[in-house]
């Protein structure tokens, strides 16, 4: 029965946890003082009618009536107030429901003080009460301002001194200071003193406590995406074991291809310009730019498995954009409309070749997975200083702030298991970077993102330097 009741207490719509447990001993103390005190007034005017009149009403400063009518409404006010109270923190208002409550108490007793005076009353619990609850429940301010009514109320309390003539003064001075509350005054303002150092104290350690906590919590989120990436990375580095071996043997394959297929240069084709002819040419040029590509994607996967150096060379950026714009537009679905924004002139760069082509497919993959119900995918040049940029803009759904920050982290996706491995921007920035160049992003949801990849250009001695040939650094790859 008492967990219950406990639970239901319990079940209070209070963000603050602190205020959440105390609701629970705050309720209960209403509800007592809510049946306390009417019933309290009951027992006494049944039985102890004419106590009440003899050593409180009739010496009451504003007459028995009024004393009558500021005793009853002023139980009254704090029986009201603590039912209010309970209905309050019922609503989740739980410092309201206390702060009407205390202020009606301390009203009731500034009101009962000034009636009937310091000596005729005996309240210095319930200002002790208020006191320790004013800190406790609502802080070190209003504790404070609790003290400051109670010290105002009990100064009002002092029974009027009448001063009969000027040679009076010493004695009336000493009658001031007996009549005058100061223990009181002094206890109340050295248990604001305890309350307010202890609160302090408690609030402090709670906030500690806390950031402690919140430390905690990133420590162990941190360790699991490490524990995560960990056993990723040890999938990956199998995939990548097997991958190295099937990449291997392909690259030979695709050599001995395009060994045959280079072999169309002997056909007849100027001195007898057969269509058969020059078709089976063109299927020939067909299959070694295949096979060409094919040997790319092998290099890349041995480059990744064994952490191969790059194949860097001089190129021009313009120009294998527009090489591979025919397979960004198979990537790219018939609801998505692709758009190129380049210069006219060639901008070279030191580069890998292969790496770029595969890192432009892998960002128009993503902004083609950016946008499920369609949109357009904008690809520009531009050209500023000693820098080349190519920016890849989509229309898509965007990236929120904390999916934005982490975009590049190896092993990061919003993909669903078996859709992604959250490889792919970490790869491309990692080679970027490697370049010397940068990658940076803009996203904003549901207005789209854009991939900004910034490369230095070339250098003169740089293009001294390249390979003559791609069939050159072919031949001695294999």
């Amino acid at each position: 029965m008492y967990e219950r009741i406990k639970s239901w207490l319990g079940r209070v719509p209070i963000d603050d946890p602190v205020d959440r447990r105390n609701a629970i001993f705050m309720q209960l103390l209403l509800l007592f003082e809510g049946l306390r005190v009417p019933l309290n007034k009951v027992y006494l005017v049944a039985f102890h009618w004419a106590y009440l009149q003899d050593h409180f009403y009739n010496r009451a400063r504003s007459g028995s009536m009024t004393a009558i009518a500021i005793d009853f409404g002023t139980d009254l006010a704090m029986t009201i107030t603590a039912w209010l109270g309970i209905y309050l923190i019922r609503l989740g208002k739980f410092k309201p429901a206390v702060s009407i409550y205390l202020g009606s108490v301390l009203c009731s007793g500034a009101i009962a003080y000034t009636a009937f005076g310091y000596q005729a009353t005996d309240g210095n619990l319930t200002f002790i009460m208020i006191l320790a609850l004013s800190g406790i429940m609502l802080g070190r301010t209003a504790l404070w301002i609790t003290y400051a009514g109670e010290a105002i109320t009990l100064i009002m309390s002092v029974a009027p001194i009448k001063v009969a003539n000027v040679l009076h003064l010493p004695p009336v001075v000493i009658d001031a200071y007996a009549l005058l509350p100061m223990r009181a005054l002094m206890s109340y303002f050295l248990i604001a003193v305890i309350f307010d150092r202890s609160i302090y104290a408690l609030r402090q350690s709670y906030n500690e406590a806390n950031e402690k906590q919140k430390q905690l919590t990133l420590e162990i989120a941190a360790r699991e995406r490490a524990q995560e990436q960990l056993l990723h990375s040890q999938k990956m580095d199998a995939m990548g074991k097997v991958a190295s071996g099937i990449a291997h043997d392909m690259n030979n394959i695709f050599g001995i291809i395009i060994g045959f297929s280079v072999e169309r240069d002997r056909l007849p084709i100027d001195d007898s310009p057969d269509d058969d002819l020059l078709a089976v040419a063109e299927a020939m040029d067909g299959i070694e730019s295949a096979a060409r590509r094919g040997t790319s994607v092998c290099r890349k996967l041995l480059a990744f498995s064994r952490h191969d150096v790059a194949h860097l060379e001089v190129f021009d950026i313009v120009a294998a954009l527009k090489g591979i714009l025919p397979l960004i537009r198979k990537v790219l679905p018939q609801t998505v409309q692709l758009q190129v924004h380049v210069p006219d002139d060639e901008i070279l760069v030191y580069f890998d070749r292969s790496q770029f082509e595969l890192a432009t497919i892998n960002l128009a993959s993503n902004a083609r997975d950016a946008m499920p119900t369609g949109g357009t995918c904008t690809f520009s040049i531009e050209r500023s200083d000693h820098r080349v940029t190519l920016s890849i803009h989509d229309t898509g759904i965007g990236m929120p702030d904390d999916v934005k920050a982490r975009i590049f982290e190896p092993f990061f996706t919003t993909k669903s298991v078996g859709d992604g491995t959250g490889l792919g921007l970490s790869v491309v920035d990692g080679l970027i970077r490697g370049a010397g160049g940068s990658t940076a992003v803009e996203s904003e949801l549901g207005k789209g993102s854009i991939i900004r990849i910034r490369l230095p250009i070339a250098e003169p001695e740089m293009v001294l330097a390249t390979p003559a040939t791609f069939e050159d650094g072919m031949r001695s790859y294999l």
